[in-house]
């Protein structure tokens, strides 16, 4: 099982404090906010859904998920469906993993006129 939730915190001005969870996401951007992801079971070849949690003063004008297989180089074959729930929170539904071997979830934040990316690997067997 993995477990992911998605925090933003602020990288300019003074951040809103949120409680991580999950595991920490990458980015090459060197002064990005951290973000954490975690979900509930991830099944083979079912959706299944992300809550993404945005910790920051600045508002998030556009996220987008998506995920790659690199040893297949291929993505996802549903685009995954982001709603704003308020309060910086956000649901990804229709993510669907259709086969097992290692994927890199995306996530691209855009606020205050920046885009930040951020990935992280889940093995899917």
């Amino acid at each position: 099982m993995i477990r992911c939730i998605f925090w933003l915190l602020a990288s300019s001005g003074a951040a809103v404090a949120c409680e991580a969870a999950g595991e920490r996401m990458n980015s090459e951007t060197q002064d990005a906010p951290a973000v954490y992801v975690a979900v509930d079971d991830i099944p083979l070849s079912q959706p299944f859904s992300i809550l993404v949690t945005v910790c920051n003063e600045a508002a998030v004008n556009e996220m987008r998920v998506d995920a790659i297989m690199p040893a297949h180089k291929h993505g996802l074959n549903y685009t995954p469906k982001v709603t704003a729930l308020g309060d910086g929170n956000f649901r990804v539904d229709e993510m669907l993993f259709h086969m097992p071997g290692l994927w890199v979830l995306q996530v691209d934040v855009d606020f205050r006129g920046r885009s930040l990316s951020y990935t992280s690997s889940i093995a899917l067997k």
